[in-house]
């Protein structure tokens, strides 16, 4: 099918100034861009709306989701063409049978647990299971999922031969498919590894072009120190890093972002290859058991429910989640039990915690919060995740502006859940490039865009230009704005009128069409370059 978007004003995704002209599309791709471009097949006039390319969720929770549910309408009526999947080392893939439940149970206070038949067992399996969805997905290979694979969730160091086993698991998975990799500093069994195990499984990143993500082991007062250890790994590695949901969380560390862009910055300026991306919101989401130190969850999930029971064990985890430790920042120093609010459970019986503090929970049920904490895990068996309100709206505006920031959503899919699963993309168009004016409209498009692709390697993605694959958003630039709330999070945003998935309407006119044009981005062989 050919068709043209008409008269449209073009962001075309590398931060140039828009201007008015056609987009024309045949089949897949992109034939012809810009105020030259002749009309062909049935147009459509879109006089007075931006055309920009499809946006792309660098930080996304939709590993099952997009099996379970691939219309993924949340993502797609934000203008969302493409997500990355695989994030915080938590990858579904690779991954041996007798993992399977343990696994299963471990991620699905983050990524869920649809009914779902786990039958593949290589990254490349996986990928093939991804096939078919409303959106491009592409997927990292993670960090504690080839821990899991090589030593378990042992709290220890590799041997040399685990170490070696990790090492191939990595290779193997980029070799098939995975678009870069990642780790969760905090998330076990990632948290259990040290700099040079990081830096050894970066030498092999760096070895095919790819990059490293990190959810990094420090994000509130000691953050300059947990960027310094990613800087150290991009050094002696070689290999390009990228920071997950960059941001100063916690009281104790409001007003550091000056210093973060600084660090950045002079990293940069001596030819490191940094980026990060970022939520445009001052709350961030994740599991509940974040919640716990980390060494409480190295034997598995039913070790660590013996444990919940356990009332010297409890105390023990008690005075670290409230006194904190040297090598762990605890989430509840950081915000308050008043601050964390559940934003999804398993049961019919619990959903009224849904919305509420563990603080308001814990007054209803006549205990402390630390206790609530426990008995929410224990019922839910895991699968609970929060919303915790932890950010100072100085420090993300400050952060939303840097030329190397791109923006993600890092959205859980289940329960009630953060606005930013619903809201993103359109906020940092309507809120903060047009009512706020922090940045000009092509540069937010841009880091949304092109910059993204440029990340990911996908030299044939973000950017409207003849040749490349038809993934694009048409919005009112006067209209767009997010409408998700904290306590009505699964409301649309206004604006996003159409999106085009390698050349298919999956929205039309603000309407999901039903038609499932993603497909499974593969890494290409190529370097993401330099900039």
């Amino acid at each position: 099918m050919t068709f043209t978007l008409k008269n449209g004003m073009i962001y075309d995704g590398t931060g140039a100034s828009p201007v008015q002209g056609n987009v024309v599309i045949e089949g897949d791709r992109i034939v012809a861009v810009g105020p030259d471009a002749s009309a062909s097949g049935t147009v459509i006039d879109v006089e007075g709306r931006a055309v920009a390319p499809g946006f792309i969720d660098m930080h996304s929770h939709c590993d099952l989701v997009n099996m379970s549910d691939p219309q993924l309408a949340p993502k797609l009526m934000q203008g969302v063409t493409l997500e990355l999947l695989g994030q915080d080392g938590l990858s579904e893939a690779p991954i041996k049978e007798s993992d399977v439940p343990l696994w299963r149970r471990h991620l699905s206070g983050l990524n869920g647990d649809p009914e779902l038949p786990w039958d593949w067992r290589t990254f490349g399996e996986y990928l093939d299971r991804c096939e078919g969805a409303a959106t491009n997905v592409a997927a990292m290979v993670g960090h504690g999922t080839v821990r899991l694979h090589a030593m378990g969730m042992d709290n220890r160091a590799p041997t040399d031969k685990e170490l070696e086993r990790m090492g191939q698991l990595v290779n193997e998975s980029i070799r098939q498919g995975a678009i870069g990799f990642s780790t969760g500093l905090i998330y076990s069994p990632c948290v259990y590894s040290d700099t040079e195990e990081m830096i050894s499984i970066g030498e092999i990143v760096a070895s095919h072009g790819s990059f490293m993500v990190y959810h990094m082991r420090y994000e509130g007062e000691e953050i300059l120190k947990g960027m310094e250890e990613v800087f150290r790994i991009a050094r002696e590695s070689g290999a390009a890093c990228h920071i997950s949901h960059f941001k100063a969380r916690g009281k104790l560390a409001f007003g550091l972002s000056e210093d973060m862009i600084g660090a950045v910055e002079q990293a940069r300026g001596q030819g490191l290859d940094i980026t990060a991306d970022q939520y445009p919101y001052t709350a961030g989401s994740t599991m509940l058991a974040a919640l716990l130190p980390p060494w409480a969850h190295a034997e598995g999930i039913d070790q660590l429910n013996h444990w919940l029971r356990d009332s010297r064990v409890k105390d023990a985890m008690r005075r670290d989640m409230m006194e904190g430790r040297e090598d762990w920042e605890s989430n509840v120093i950081a915000t308050g039990y008043d601050n964390i609010r559940i934003s999804g459970v398993k049961t019919e019986e619990n959903a009224w915690c849904v919305g509420k503090s563990l603080e308001e929970i814990a007054e209803q049920w006549g205990i402390e919060p630390f206790e609530a904490t426990i008995r929410l895990l224990l019922d839910e068996d895991h699968e609970v995740s929060m919303i915790l309100f932890a950010m100072d709206e100085d420090d993300v505006r400050n952060l939303i502006v840097q030329p190397w920031l791109m923006h993600c959503s890092d959205g859980l899919m289940g329960g009630t859940p953060h606005p930013r699963t619903y809201g993103t993309f359109p906020r940092v168009l309507g809120h903060y490039s047009r009512d706020e004016g922090l940045m000009p409209l092509e540069s937010a498009v841009h880091k949304m865009t092109g910059l993204s692709a440029w990340r990911l390697g996908l030299p044939d993605r973000g950017v409207l230009k003849a040749g490349n694959f038809a993934d694009v958003t048409v919005f009112d630039p006067n209209t767009v704005i997010d409408r998700a709330t904290y306590d009505n999070p699964t409301v649309h945003p206004d604006g996003i009128e159409q999106v085009i998935v390698n050349g298919v309407h999956a929205v039309r006119d603000g309407k999901a069409t039903g038609e499932f044009a993603g497909r499974v981005l593969r890494r290409q062989d190529r370097a993401p370059g330099t900039r």
